[in-house]
Formats: structure tokens, sequence, C-alpha cells
């Protein structure tokens, strides 16, 4: 699944298929090569953020979350939260290759596959470093020389 493809998809409940709010992003952990949580917007009541591990389903019209599952906690509450997408994709080493088009992740684990470049290139989810306000940051490939974006591009399909 692409990350592009689940912002402003509804969430809806397992129990009643009642909405609990409309995907506004995901939450990476660079760290795990993972999405941790649903940001929300159009949330009736509570919170904003949903924990990955309260999403039932992930498909191209819907997201459906656990029965006993609502938004949570609140943005002001979760760890400060950046949308990757558009944002420069830098090296470790500091060299600019490209921007960030999109994320391919694994819909029933949350596992990040591939970091779609503004090149059409792809970087496999495990040289993920970090997200911030600037840039999302990758390793540099081994053996890639200085640009350091050659690599594997095995991942999750879109």
């Amino acid at each position: 699944m692409l990350f592009s493809r689940t912002l402003g998809c509804p969430v809806l409940s397992a129990s009643d298929a009642s909405r609990v709010g409309t995907v506004a992003g995901l939450v990476v952990d660079p760290e795990h090569a993972s999405i941790t949580a649903l940001r929300l917007t159009d949330v009736p009541s509570g919170g904003d953020v949903i924990p990955w591990t309260d999403v039932h389903a992930v498909g191209p019209d819907a997201v459906v979350v656990e029965a006993v599952a609502s938004a949570r906690f609140t943005s002001a509450a979760s760890p400060e939260v950046h949308n990757p997408l558009g944002k420069r994709l830098l090296t470790e080493l500091g060299d600019q290759v490209g921007t960030l088009g999109d994320i391919a992740f694994d819909p029933e684990s949350g596992g990040i596959g591939t970091l779609h470049t503004s090149r059409g290139e792809q970087v496999p989810g495990e040289r993920l470093l970090g997200v911030g306000a600037y840039a999302v940051v990758i390793r540099v490939a081994p053996g890639s020389g200085a640009q350091g974006i050659t690599g594997s591009t095995a991942g999750f399909p879109g």
C-alpha cells in the first residue's frame, strides 16, 4: 500500500461501521522502519491519533480499526509528527538525492518496504534513519559512493 493512497481515507469502526475520522497522516518510526499510528481529522470526539496496533485493515477505500479502538491520544500528547511526503531526501552524509515521493508499506504489519524518490528510484525501508520538519534522512547504501542511493529495490507493492 502506498502512503499517499491512505491519506484522506475514511476510518471506520469494525464493530458498527461508524466513522471514526479521516486519515490525515501516518506516524513513522524510522528506527523500526514502520508505521506506528494513524493521525486523523474530522474526529467526532476524543483524540486524533490511533496506534497501529488498533488497525484491523487498510484498503484502497477505507481503514478499519478494532471495535474498541477510537482515537485515544491527541497530537499534542504524541511525539512531534512530520508528513514526510515531498520533503528533501538526504543521505546521512548530507547529500540530497531528490525528494520523497511516496512510501510503500505493508498494510498488515505497517512495515515500510520502500521509499519512492522524485527521481523514480526506490530505497529499501531499512535504510530510513529519520524524519524531520525539513528532510527525510537515509543511510548510504554499502558500496554506492557519495550519493548513496543505489541499493536493493525490494519492498511492498503499492
